[in-house]
């Protein structure tokens, strides 16, 4: 019995192991191969004449007359399929196999392939192979395999395992150990109870939409937990409010001299971990409870991929007005235009005071309405764990199809073409009208998006975070009349051409456009029958536009699309949170548009 475990615990780690490579093997390749010109395809034939069978990549080494060579099974236009070892040749013997790692660490520190600081490039050589290790645990942990449709809002939220599927370290964490990375990240199914502190409204910025105040949303998280002690809801002090942190948060803002003061002076009590326990959803700093009327959003002192992720006040103050604008008559016609589309509200927010009697930001947590209060129910489905690649089997997303395929008697690629046009009827093309009609940009990428399911088809969209919502310069005046002071202190009013960029890349490039490399990859539809169905989707849509048709006409007519360089960003070491539109759009790249190229639909 015994043996029998042992033996079965080290096929669980070789398992564990092999799906983490090749997560990080594609993630990388995806994003170098988009920013990166200097690599090719080798033939079928050359790839015969050194002992090989398949299509393979063809990756120069700048050092020397080396290459590296990896079987690339499907190239599409978004995303590529990749299979495993990579080869090292030097064009005089035949290639041979070498491990992940020394494939890594030659392609980052290639002058031709990864062009940068030395330092920035062994730190991005760190960042992705800490990736790695973190992916390993999330399928070493993994306990869901129940199919999409069953999801929980929470399965959902920690059913990712790899992360960003065009992104060279998409599970990084830095500042974060082992410990604390199994207790809150949610592809290790992280669950725990919030931190209290009990603060004197003197010390606290509080501030709301308007209809319920920032310090009633405190109290009523707290009021929503009865296993909390008294001390947080019926035997609180005179203005004081409950307030709720983060567990991984809490000894850093107890560390920050301010703090140590109130404390000192009786202004601010800490309570400590406390009540029932909330999940981390897919952002890591998103927190759900099936008990509690918000979600919260947390600022965190930790740099994850990309970002470091505290919040700054314009990001907060993006979920104020959005929140007032959804109550204006601009979110009435929107209501009624789109029933299907349903937005999160974020309608207040609390921090401790800072010096200038601004904000802290590191204190930060947003309150987010929670329709998502029965554990019971199904959905919806967030649309990165839907459509995430998986070695050796389907996808969520490739399950669905080929058992709707199945239940059906359809063929796969007509139940993949079913579900594709179903996706841009009910997710993107309510997105794509409201940026017509009122000028508003809300930046959905796949871990923004929510899919709710029926009959395995997508029925509704539900779209977060207000932190990627914007509005055009040629709407500005409008919804001004409905929110005075909507973008004074936001900073996210982008001209045309800008905003559509963004808009292009979050809710086509990220999001659709990987719905249709999964259906692709998984030979579900083909890449041209996928974009044929696009186009005459978006044709549609602008046929019927009576409103500003421009990026509709961007999408149908440019002849490339803006798409993020993840690589680049992650190669140059900057904060990707920080500065405005116009500065985050500076590591951005244009990519060729198959919407608008005719053999791309034949």
């Amino acid at each position: 019995m015994n043996e029998m475990s042992a033996d079965g615990f080290a096929d669980a780690v070789q398992t564990a192991a092999r799906k983490a490579d090749h997560a990080t093997a594609t993630a990388f390749l995806n994003a170098l191969l988009r920013e990166w010109d200097g690599w090719s395809l080798i033939s079928r034939e050359k790839a015969e004449q050194l002992g090989m069978s398949g299509t393979y990549a063809h990756l120069p080494l700048a050092q020397s007359d080396e290459a590296l060579l990896i079987e690339v099974p499907h190239a599409g236009r978004f995303r590529r399929k990749i299979s495993l070892p990579f080869l090292r040749w030097d064009k005089k013997t035949q290639p041979r196999e070498i491990a992940l790692a020394e494939a890594l660490t030659l392609l980052v520190l290639d002058s031709q392939a990864s062009p940068g600081d030395p330092a920035f490039q062994l730190k991005l050589l760190q960042r992705i192979l800490d990736s790695r290790l973190g992916t390993e645990r999330a399928y070493a942990s993994c306990r869901n395999n129940k199919p999409a449709d069953l999801w929980s809002f929470q399965d959902a939220e920690q059913a990712l395992m790899s992360g960003h599927p065009t992104h060279p370290n998409p599970r990084s964490k830095d500042e974060v150990d082992d410990v604390s990375s199994a207790l809150y990240s949610p592809e290790l199914a992280g669950k725990f109870p919030l931190f209290w502190v009990l603060a004197a409204r003197s010390i606290l910025v509080l501030k709301d939409a308007g209809k319920h105040s920032a310090e009633d949303y405190c109290r009523d998280l707290a009021q929503a937990d009865e296993t909390l002690p008294k001390s947080l809801k019926a035997e609180i002090p005179e203005d004081f409010v409950p307030v709720p942190w983060h567990p991984w948060q809490a000894p850093r803002l107890l560390a920050d001299q301010r703090v140590i003061n109130w404390i000192a002076e009786g202004k601010l009590i800490p309570v400590g971990s406390a009540g029932q326990p909330f999940a981390a959803t897919a952002s890591m700093r998103g927190v759900h409870a099936y008990h509690a009327p918000s979600m919260l959003k947390f600022s965190l002192s930790m740099r994850l991929t990309n970002s470091k992720r505290v919040l700054s006040y314009k990001e907060v103050e993006r979920g104020i007005q959005m929140c007032r604008l959804l109550d204006s008559p601009v979110g009435a016609d929107i209501a009624q235009q789109e029933p299907n589309l349903h937005i999160l509200r974020e309608p207040a927010y609390a921090a401790l005071k800072a010096q200038d009697g601004g904000a802290l930001e590191e204190s930060f947590v947003v309150f987010r309405e929670n329709p998502f209060r029965d554990p019971a129910s199904c959905g919806p489905v967030m649309l990165a764990s839907l459509c995430e690649e998986r070695l050796d089997e389907r996808s969520p997303l490739g399950a669905l199809i080929e058992r709707r395929a199945e239940e059906t008697g359809k063929a796969l690629a007509a139940s993949a073409g079913e579900w594709l046009a179903a996706f841009v009827d009910v997710a993107v093309a309510p997105l794509a009208r409201v940026r017509s009609r009122h000028g508003l940009l809300f930046g959905s990428h796949q871990q923004n998006m929510m899919i709710s399911l029926k009959d395995d088809l997508p029925s509704a969209v539900w779209v977060r975070d207000c932190q990627g919502t914007g509005h055009l310069t040629t709407h500005h005046d409008t919804l001004e009349r409905h929110v005075p002071d909507i973008g004074r202190y936001s900073e996210n009013v982008a001209p045309p051409a800008l905003g559509d960029g963004l808009l292009c890349y979050y809710v086509i490039v990220n999001n659709l456009m990987n719905v249709v490399s999964m259906l692709a990859i998984e030979g579900l539809l083909a890449e041209s029958a996928a974009y044929a169905i696009l186009r005459e989707k978006l044709v549609a849509l602008r046929a019927a536009c009576d409103a500003d048709t421009t990026f509709y006409d961007m999408l149908l007519e440019a002849p490339t699309l803006c798409s993020k360089g993840n690589y680049r960003t992650s190669l140059s070491g900057v904060n990707e949170a920080s500065g405005d539109a116009s500065g985050q759009l500076a590591s951005f790249l244009e990519i060729p548009n198959p919407l608008s190229d005719p053999e791309a639909t034949t």
